[in-house]
Formats: structure tokens, sequence, C-alpha cells
């Protein structure tokens, strides 16, 4: 996490090689405390913009987060902080990621 531009708006990255495997018997358990933790540090640095940086190159399909579980976290974001939320960039995204973001780009 750091700040950015003139404004100090938020930028926050997540390196997706170190999330968990999901091979884990507490994957689910785990993932939700991240989750819940991820959004406690983002009402507390979030006063107006931010962005997100999603660093996804090299890393295996199993710590990968799903679909369900991104969805899901996206719905639970307060509105203030979706409304705020000014750039989503995923670096080196993997054919699975390029597939999805291509089928559901039009609804977005």
């Amino acid at each position: 996490t750091g700040y950015y531009g003139d404004g100090l708006n938020a930028i926050i990255v997540f390196a997706a090689c170190f999330l968990p495997d999901s091979s884990r018997t507490d994957y689910n358990y785990v993932m939700e405390n991240l989750f819940l933790y991820v959004i406690s540090t983002l009402e507390l640095m979030v006063a107006e913009d931010y962005m997100i940086v999603y660093l996804n190159g090299a890393t295996p399909r199993r710590r990968m987060p799903g679909l369900g579980w991104m969805k899901k976290c996206y719905q639970m974001i307060d509105r203030r902080l979706r409304k705020n939320l000014k750039s989503f960039i995923i670096v080196h995204p993997s054919w699975f990621i390029r597939t999805i973001l291509a089928v559901t780009r039009p609804f977005i």
C-alpha cells in the first residue's frame, strides 16, 4: 500500500503468488479473513480516489482466487469504497483472466 499523485490517493498492490494455496483445509477461512483485513485497511486509508494493482505473473492457478470469491468480495465492499475505486490494473493476466474479462466486459 502507498499513495500516488498530488492528492495523495491510495494505491493498493496485491501479489497473487503470495495468496494461500487452494488445497489448504482452511482455505475458505483464510481467504475470508484476508478479505476482511483488506477491507478494514481500505476503510482506514481511503478518503478519496484509490487504485488497485493486481500482480498475476508466474502465479499457479491454485493460488489465484476464484471468481465466486471475487464477486462476493466486491458485493461486500461498501458503496463509498466501490465509488472511489478509479482503476483496477491487472499486471500479466493469465489466459483465464483474459477470457473472463473479454466475456464480462460488456456487463462492467
